[in-house]
């Protein structure tokens, strides 16, 4: 009975590191996906595929890199939710590569993150947040 024990316990152990090792290796786009969605998504989902452009798109504008982006774009996610904000990761990516006029200087996707977060906060919808980050920019010699 304590070996069937014991060996079960190896078992599930054995299965959860397994578990997490795959998890470990997926790629940041489809992790990023499964954030979007609550869930679980197809490996080839449509969001993957969008969330990689993003990446791409985003990497060249500012000067943090991919892993960098997905990570404050996840936390935005969260903290609008913990706000009682439901918005996806892909929206939020979308919405900020809106600002997308080729690297200038030292550009910052957390800066701009931080301030689509504290427009969101207040109440402001996607859209309003996006024309007021513009016409910042605008008054600002950037966009």
């Amino acid at each position: 009975m304590i070996k069937h024990s014991v060996l079960l316990a190896f078992v599930i152990i054995v299965l959860l590191g397994t578990q997490n090792t795959v998890q470990a290796n997926e790629s940041l786009e489809y992790k990023l996906a499964c954030i979007n969605s609550g869930g679980y998504v197809a490996r080839d989902h449509i969001s993957v595929n969008r969330i990689r452009s993003l990446l791409n798109q985003l990497s060249t504008t500012y000067v943090e890199n991919r892993q960098e982006i997905g990570d404050m774009s996840a936390y935005v996610q969260k903290q609008l939710k913990k706000n009682g904000v439901e918005e996806g990761v892909l929206n939020i990516m979308e919405d900020l590569n809106q600002f997308s006029v080729g690297k200038v200087g030292s550009q910052k996707y957390t800066n701009y993150a931080t301030a689509y977060l504290i427009l969101r906060v207040q109440g402001q919808s996607r859209a309003q947040t996006i024309r007021g980050l513009r016409d910042y920019l605008r008054k600002q010699g950037i966009y």
